[in-house]
């Protein structure tokens, strides 16, 4: 059985600890005071404990800062590009802007979107995986009411997606698609195509709940209509083009233009169509005597007709060569030199 103390144990257990605390008086004598090299030291040691960074470990961050960086400046891009797309789509003003890229788990990802919502799985071949893009139910409805010539105003009350409404959305989503690879084409050039389409983001699985996953937001204004779009990229499927992530490509500090402008300007330059002539110059007549023409006239040319002859684009000589046959007897123009620039 525990012995029971008395009030006066109790007083001098207490008086002892209090003695104890205080501890031993000082000898008599001259204080040391602390010297002016001690206290810097203090400081010093005082501040490296204080550079403490928190860190789950249940959570590591799976993408490097470079990588970060590059997935930012690159969905910025796509973001640009898609306002400007969307607008002509949609014939009215549209504002697509990059909120932020982060690292959360899918788990927390599901929980921070709607339900219902305009929910998608996106194959990313030749790519194994999917990734998912969430589109807000207060930007779908204004956009489905825009494009069946409606005011687009904001929903009043949310509600489920119809299979007709999720077929007219499915414009917009290849319109976004599209534009997300021509993002992605100086990683990887992917095939961006909707695997499946839910209302509800619980039943789409496109990783384990505890997986880390890059949630890429954009906000999206169309008028009075403000609405957000979630892009979740699970971070296992960076791994194998981890390598292939440039930070200079999308920095935009290049002297010359980035690498990915130079290559979209030079395909829509190649699509441009040009009238390409072979012509004998050299003759000048007189208005007079071209009115007198008439048939059976001969005009003397300068130029022989086997002579080198330039080759015209679009009315400005740029290749020199000569008029031959070839197998099929076609004319043909055959190129021997390059223009030489006045």
């Amino acid at each position: 059985m525990a012995k029971i103390l008395s009030q006066e144990e109790v007083d001098a257990l207490l008086k002892s600890h209090a003695k104890a605390a205080k501890g031993p008086a000082p000898a008599a004598g001259p204080v040391d005071r602390p010297t002016a090299s001690a206290a810097p030291q203090k400081a010093k040691k005082a501040q490296q404990l204080k550079k403490v960074s928190l860190y789950n470990f249940r959570r590591p961050d799976r993408v490097s800062r470079e990588q970060m960086r590059s997935l930012h400046f690159m969905h910025d891009r796509f973001a640009r590009n898609f306002s400007s797309s969307l607008s002509a789509y949609l014939r009215t003003i549209t504002e697509v802007n990059l909120v932020s890229v982060e690292q959360l788990s899918y788990q927390e990802f599901l929980l921070s979107v709607p339900d219902p919502t305009c929910f998608n799985a996106i194959s990313i071949r030749p790519l194994e995986g999917a990734f998912a893009l969430e589109v807000n139910p207060q930007l779908v409805f204004p956009i489905i009411d825009k494009m069946l010539g409606g005011p687009g105003d904001p929903l009043k009350q949310l509600r489920t997606m119809t299979d007709i409404e999720q077929s007219i959305f499915d414009g917009v989503l290849k319109l976004a698609l599209d534009d997300l690879r021509e993002a992605w084409r100086g990683i990887i050039d992917l095939d961006f195509k909707i695997q499946a389409r839910e209302t509800s983001p619980q039943l789409i699985q496109i990783v384990a709940p505890n997986e880390v996953v890059l949630l890429v937001v954009f906000e999206v204004k169309m008028s009075s209509v403000v609405g957000m779009i979630n892009l979740a990229i699970p971070s296992i499927i960076l791994e194998p083009v981890a390598s292939k992530f440039d930070q200079e490509m999308y920095t935009g500090y290049k002297k010359s233009g980035t690498f990915e402008e130079a290559k979209l300007l030079m395909e829509s330059v190649k699509r441009c169509d040009m009238q390409v002539c072979a012509e004998i110059r050299g003759t000048s007549l007189r208005l007079s005597d071209i009115l007198a023409l008439q048939e059976g006239d001969l005009i003397p040319l300068t130029k022989r007709f086997d002579a080198v002859l330039d080759l015209t684009v679009d009315g400005i000589p740029r290749f020199q060569g000569y008029v031959a046959l070839n197998s099929n007897q076609k004319r043909v123009f055959q190129v021997t030199a390059q223009k030489q620039e006045a």
